[in-house]
């Protein structure tokens, strides 16, 4: 069944991207925002009715990339994103398998931050403790993630320190992206281009400033 996008200005994005496009953006913001956002809420920014709410609950219950494919939640994202018209098998299938990636884990946050890098908000401090929110030795198992599926588990338990809360939507999509261009073998050639010195840089500059007052 086709999915008719509906028309409407999309969202504006003010975050800065690395792998994905503006556009794709806009569409994953206001995909996240029908998709988790209760109607009254949803009305501060569309007109666009929310969809039903199974479709997270099935898109969540998700264990693999494959499966999430088939999800009405997913073929929402994935038509409303701009073609690619004339780009070969191989392409698309590597697009279609991000994107399910993204919106398994995107599907997971409760709330939208724009702006605030995952790595940031995982450095941030914990107040019980006085200690980030996720530890350095299992933030470096998540930049050292070596698969899919190891990607999305680890991202999936890294949002549910946070609360699922407080991150940007966008961001986290575009760093999924980033991670897949890099599994395929496409590396930047800048290292402040790629992904483990975004996290990390983000991470231990949330870190260092409160770890320096507590000096």
């Amino acid at each position: 069944m086709q999915l008719a996008p509906t028309a409407e200005a999309p969202p504006r994005v003010p975050e800065w991207l690395h792998a994905i496009e503006r556009r794709e953006a806009d569409v994953l913001r206001r995909w996240w925002q029908r998709l988790t956002l209760p109607a009254e809420t949803l009305k501060t920014h569309t007109d666009a009715p929310p969809w039903p709410k199974g479709l997270r609950a099935t898109l969540r219950r998700c264990d693999t990339i494959e499966a999430a494919m088939l999800t009405e939640a997913f073929r929402h994202l994935w038509q409303q994103l701009p073609d690619e018209g004339g780009e070969p098998e191989w392409r698309r299938n590597q697009r279609l398998q991000a994107w399910s990636c993204i919106a398994l884990v995107v599907a997971e946050l409760r709330e939208d931050a724009p702006r605030m890098p995952l790595g940031a908000a995982l450095g941030q401090q914990k107040r019980e403790t006085g200690k980030p929110f996720m530890s350095e030795l299992r933030f470096q198992q998540l930049m050292t993630s070596r698969t899919p599926e190891e990607l999305v588990q680890r991202l999936r338990r890294a949002l549910a320190l946070i609360d699922k809360r407080g991150v940007s939507a966008v961001h986290l999509a575009d760093n999924i992206a980033l991670w897949w261009r890099e599994y395929q073998g496409d590396v930047a050639p800048k290292p402040t281009r790629r992904l483990g010195f975004i996290w990390a840089n983000d991470y231990f500059g949330a870190t260092t400033a409160y770890r320096q007052d507590n000096q």
